[in-house]
This record gives C-alpha cells, structure tokens and sequence, in this order.
C-alpha cells in the first residue's frame, strides 16, 4: 500500500508547503525518487509545473516529469509507463469536477489506484487533496 499526503492549502512556488514537500519525498524512501507532476485540474498550467520543478527538483532532489492530460491525451501505454513507474505522484490544486470527469474518461483514475496498491506516495493541495478520497466538498461548481 502507499501512502497518501493531502494538503489542505498554500502555495507550494512560494514555500509555503516546503516542510510538508519534504516529508512527502522522504516517505518514497528513496535518495532520488522519481516525482509526477499532474496539473489537470489547473488547465495543465505550465506556470504550475515550473513551480513543482523549482521546489521538488531543485530544493528537494527528485527526477520529475509532467503528466498533461488536456490538449493532448497520452496513449494508454503511455499513461501507465508516466504513473506506474513513478516514486510518488503529486496532483495541483484547481477545478476538482472537470480534473475528476477528464481521469475518468483516460482511466487515470484506475491507473492511480494502482500506483497507491505497488506504494507509490500520492500527494497533491486542495482538488489535488480532495481526489484520492471517495467523498470531499469542492467549490468546482463556481468554474462553470
């Protein structure tokens, strides 16, 4: 089993998390693990995936990657090379229903289920906090 890290809040580009970032990459228990970073519920936010790089390769060591799952949907081969092979997966902050809807129709959804059941740590601030639970409140509803 992994292990699950939800952030309720702050802004992980200003260090506002750091402590906790910390701890979420010393639960891989790994010198250089490999990070995921899913921006979906962000509009795939490129500014936001700079942000996680600054913070978790440079502050903290780990070899990271991208998952963007809007415009340009990886094949399913792909998808399951990007999460199943990653040490821990972190999941951004922004619209929990159209980030929820989008997994489910890739499959994500199953794919992070697995990386949970081979213990990857999953990771992620508000809808990224909310996803790994089967019941959370969410203010998406306001996006439309």
């Amino acid at each position: 089993m992994g292990k699950i890290v939800a952030v309720g809040g702050g802004d992980m580009r200003e260090g506002e998390t750091l402590p906790i970032d910390r701890e979420v990459v010393e639960l891989t228990g790994r010198p250089r693990p490999k990070a995921l970073f899913i921006p979906t519920a962000s509009y795939d936010s490129v500014e936001y995936w700079e942000g996680f790089q600054k913070i978790y390769c440079g502050e903290l060591g780990c070899e990271t990657a991208v998952l963007y799952l809007l415009d340009l949907a990886p094949s399913r081969p792909d998808l399951a090379e990007a999460i199943l092979s990653s040490d821990l997966i972190y999941v951004g902050g922004g619209n929990t229903l159209k980030m929820m809807r989008r997994w489910r129709k890739l499959g994500v959804d199953r794919l992070l289920e697995r990386a949970y059941n081979q213990g990857t740590v999953l990771a992620g601030v508000s809808a990224g906090a909310i996803c790994w639970f089967s019941y959370g409140h969410s203010d998406s509803m306001a996006f439309y």
